[in-house]
């Protein structure tokens, strides 16, 4: 009964102290260029939480088994399996060289209790003499020295072997688009006029596709530059009927990768002492666009020396990639765009250019999306980027020093460029722009421990400097904008720990100091806390663990001044004018801005109920304050610290796992629950409703007492009673001006991992269920406005409907409406009398989803029952299979923009992916 008062104690007093999580990955993380890199944000996307990674690219971050870690802005992403986690103090513990304590010896203690017999086959007294044959073992004889009457000194001759092993891995994939909008292929290009449908061809820059029934039109067969089959004309005998065109941008397409890792290292006995690894790759990433791919090559090369007990490491990495075109300029968007909004009337296919030369499209108001595709250049993208490291480290019983070095450069070269005649620019346009960026990382960390495994302190110190420099040059406005950064951060730790037989208590303690020539402050008080109390066998029930934990952060830090804000310029649009997008101007620069200081603290429990299920929860409460944000002022981009906020939310997971089916058949599975809102605590004054994200009708945005990047746009004209108005016309009534209606922050999202294991097979299965949340769907909208939704092909010849809701004066509407009246002009119909973006209030839909992440199916086979290994692996990723919104996957991004979520403008569809893997390990 002791033992559970103890438990209740200790269980009410950890929320005082606190510990990042129960379990921890930890591993190297490498940026979009495949190399590790320094204060590399490293999010846990079910979790919330974030990690900076060290010189190396080393972090450690609290998960869960088979939760999702995100970096590189959500380029890259890894699902954590349950072996990958390890306890904190066995991370820290394996990154300490130990040493075993070494029995010390003494001759007057031996004399003291043995009594002395003459040993006559001791080397004094030995009648025969040490020869070459004498012993087997003779020639691993290096040295033999008598260092007193009894004691001889023998010093071995270490074996020295050379080790080589290695692995090759290549793979391909086979890719296709997912889900896209249905568009209606019955009515052509045109409109009504005097009261019938009228086919209007490309030469009248016809953008509606309100005209008639394709099934009643026939070609004339007549010389007509936009259509080798010539003009529409009503059907009649001696015409052939029309025929529907459908020229699809998308592509099922092959990419492939390669790659070899070798290592060859020396190692004296148990010992290793030199290491050489090489690691070469190269990979030809396809896009679902025909002709649309880029190709990357690696060269990563590591040196380390173990020179009695003096470590030295050293590497160089080197990273190629090259694209035959990027989405920077939202160049991808506007091909699909026009894709879906073309006519079924007319085929962009036949021919891309007319007899001047320009472009040939269904109107002059639209382009042409493989013309857009048609470039001079091979690869309007380049990047390459070197890395230098050098580390040493060297342990003295119980301190530890280690010194790392780090230099990298990073050019990026883009060639963004639309030809003459394309919408937006007639005469053509282009921009070269070019950044390099350089950093250079210097860090000193020492750590002394006491103590034993029952009872163990460390004290750390870590000093980082980090000096980073970035130019960029746009040769559209002859810019060059240049930035710079030294930051120094100091970093103090204490860590204790006791380990008794059913007792396990951590406690961490420390501080930090931030000093940065960009920020106005500098912090010197950055403390943090964590603890956790473990109580091993409670009840005396074998393997039932109880653990609390929780902890308390402070920590301040700055935006990237390699990052470009320049798609803000989005914000300056109409949605209409879209495809007046082309950014080059960078902002202004990073100084003067006060740090961004985040206050976190979280607490959570853990238990471990026999050797199957394990069951974990936490909370999580983080305050945001002085967030940055991008603004224009005097026609400038300036960033300015805008807002407070709070991110906080629940993180739930059950595990079940080695449960044996039968003989050699075991099962593992996982449930994750995650849920968080994001709520913005305060605006600076004036900036309230500031645009984050989006178009200038229609965008995310920062509004005081509401989810940060809650969408803003326009709604319908109510009463009091909440009742919709009806116009003298029949329709609803517009309001004036905008009102938050849509909230992107789902309800909760749950993960789901199941494991399944036969011998030498293994299949993994990832699927995720999204509940809540919503998006504005604009792509509908506009394809809704120009009548080549399916919806509006489906409803056109819908009369005499009566809409609910009541006129001005109060009274119930009766006034039935034609959706298409052919009498009036186009538009006047139900989808393009409100304006080319409608009523965004009415586009609004739910973002809910159900769909496979990946299902991926090993094989391991032995050779010759060596540690040599052929893998082979069958996997498909992102499978869609259900979605409650219209049109594009709803995890896909505005303008692939990192906060353009919950707005769908023309998204590019996700990703299918089939592929297959095969892995030698030799």
């Amino acid at each position: 009964m002791r033992r559970i008062y103890l438990l209740f104690f200790l269980a009410a007093s950890v929320f005082v102290f606190a510990q990042n999580s129960q379990l921890y990955y930890s591993g190297t993380f490498l940026n979009h260029k495949n190399k590790p890199q320094n204060f590399l944000k490293v999010y846990n996307k079910n979790s919330g939480i974030y990690e900076l990674t060290d010189e190396k690219g080393f972090a450690i971050i609290a998960a869960k088994p088979y939760d999702t870690l995100v970096w590189n802005n959500g380029k890259n992403k890894y699902a954590v399996l349950s072996y990958n986690l390890q306890e904190l103090k066995n991370i820290l513990d394996s990154r300490v060289e130990k040493q075993n304590v070494q029995n010390i010896y003494s001759k007057d203690y031996d004399n003291s209790i043995t009594k002395y017999n003459d040993d006559t086959f001791s080397i004094e007294n030995s009648k025969t003499v040490l020869s070459k044959n004498s012993d087997k073992y003779y020639y691993s004889v290096r040295k033999l020295k008598q260092k007193n009457d009894s004691l001889f000194k023998l010093k071995t001759i270490q074996q020295r072997d050379l080790f080589l092993n290695g692995n090759f891995t290549t793979s391909f994939e086979v890719k296709s688009r997912n889900s896209i909008p249905k568009t209606q292929n019955k009515y052509v290009q045109g409109r009504a006029e005097n009261g019938n449908w009228v086919w209007r061809g490309p030469e009248t820059n016809e953008m509606f596709s309100f005209g008639p029934d394709i099934s009643t039109l026939g070609f004339d067969n007549q010389s007509y530059e936009f259509d080798e089959n010539g003009s529409l004309v009503n059907l009649s005998n001696g015409i052939l009927p029309a025929k529907i065109y459908n020229d699809d941008i998308f592509k099922t397409t092959v990419g492939f990768k390669n790659q070899l890792k070798v290592n060859a290292f020396i190692k004296e006995g148990y010992q290793e002492k030199i290491r050489l690894s090489l690691d070469l790759g190269q990979q030809k990433d396809q896009m679902y666009f025909e002709d649309q791919f880029n190709i990357v090559n690696t060269i990563d090369g590591r040196l380390n020396f173990n020179i009695n007990g003096y470590l030295l490491n050293f590497g160089l990495n080197y990273n190629e990639n090259k694209a035959t075109n990027t989405n920077r300029i939202a160049f991808f968007n506007r091909v699909y765009q026009n894709y879906l909004l073309t006519p079924i009337s007319f085929s962009n296919s036949q021919n891309i250019f007319l007899s001047n030369q320009l472009q040939r499209s269904y109107s002059s108001n639209a382009d042409n999306p493989f013309y857009l595709f048609n470039q001079d250049k091979k690869y309007n993208y380049k990047n390459n980027h070197r890395q230098y490291n050098a580390e040493f480290s060297k342990k003295w019983r119980n301190f530890k020093l280690n010194l790392i070095q780090s230099y990298r450069t990073e050019r990026y070269w883009n060639y963004d460029h639309y030809q003459p005649s394309t919408v937006g620019f007639n005469g053509g346009i282009n921009n070269e722009r070019i950044q390099n960026n350089s950093f250079y990382n210097s860090s000193i960390l020492g750590n002394y421990s006491l103590g034993d495994y029952y009872f163990r302190n460390i004290f750390t110190f870590n000093f980082i400097l980090n000096h980073t420099k970035s130019d960029v040059f746009n040769s559209l406005y002859q810019l060059s904008n240049q930035y710079q950064r030294t930051s120094q951060d100091y970093i103090f730790n204490y860590d204790m720990e006791i380990n008794e037989s059913d007792f396990m208590m951590g406690l961490n303690l420390g501080n930090s100091f931030y000093v940065s020539n960009t920020s106005n402050n500098n912090k010197y008080w950055l403390p943090k806390a964590n603890a956790f109390v473990l109580f091993k066998d409670i009840f005396h029930w074998n393997n039932f663990n109880f653990k609390v934990l929780g902890s308390y952060t402070q920590l301040s830090s700055e935006p990237e001044i390699t990052r470009s804000y320049a798609s803000y310029f989005t914000t300056l649009l109409n949605a209409q004018n879209a495809f007046k997008y082309f950014p080059a101007s960078e902002v202004q620069g990073f100084n003067g801005l006060s740090t961004i200081d985040t206050k976190e603290w979280k607490a959570g429990i853990a238990l471990k109920l026999g050797y199957r299920i394990n069951i974990e929860g936490e909370y999580f409460n983080r305050k945001i304050n002085n967030d940055v944000f991008p603004v224009f002022e005097n026609q400038q981009l300036q960033l300015k610290n805008l807002a407070n906020h709070t991110y906080s939310g629940y993180d739930l997971s059950f595990n079940y796992e080695n449960v044996r089916l039968f003989q050699n058949m075991f099962m593992n599975h996982r449930i994750s629950f995650f849920s968080y809102k994001d709520i913005v605590n305060k605006v600076v004054s004036g900036y309230n409703n500031l645009p984050i994200s989006g178009f200038n009708d229609i965008y995310k945005t920062l509004s005081g007492g509401n989810p940060l990047g809650i969408v803003m746009g326009s709604y319908f004209d109510r009463n009091k009673d909440g009742q919709m108005i009806i116009d003298e016309n029949g329709f609803p009534k517009k309001a004036d001006g905008f009102k938050i209606i849509a909230n992107p922050t789902p309800d909760f999202i749950l993960k789901f991992n199941h494991n399944f294991n036969y011998k030498r097979f293994s299949l993994d299965i990832n699927w995720e269920w999204k509940k809540g949340g919503e998006i504005w769907n604009g792509t509908e909208v506009v394809l809704d406005y120009y009548g080549r939704s399916f919806q509006s092909g489906e409803d056109r010849n819908t009369k005499n409907y009566v809409f609910e809701g009541v006129n001005s004066e109060g009274n119930l509407n009766q006034i039935a409406v034609d959706f298409y009246n052919l009498s009036q002009d186009v538009s006047q119909n139900r989808w393009s009398r409100y304006g080319y973006l409608g009523v965004a209030e009415n586009y609004v839909q739910k973002a809910d989803y159900i769909k496979i992440n990946n299902i991926s199916l090993s094989a391991k086979f032995p050779i010759n029952y060596t540690s040599r290994m052929l893998t082979l692996t069958f996997y498909v990723n992102n499978v869609l299979l259900w979605q409650e919104n219209k049109g594009a996957d709803p995890t896909q991004n505005f303008y692939d923009t990192d906060n353009g979520r919950g707005l769908d403008f023309f998204n590019l569809p996700s990703f299918k992916t089939f592929g297959c893997m095969v892995s030698f390990k030799f």
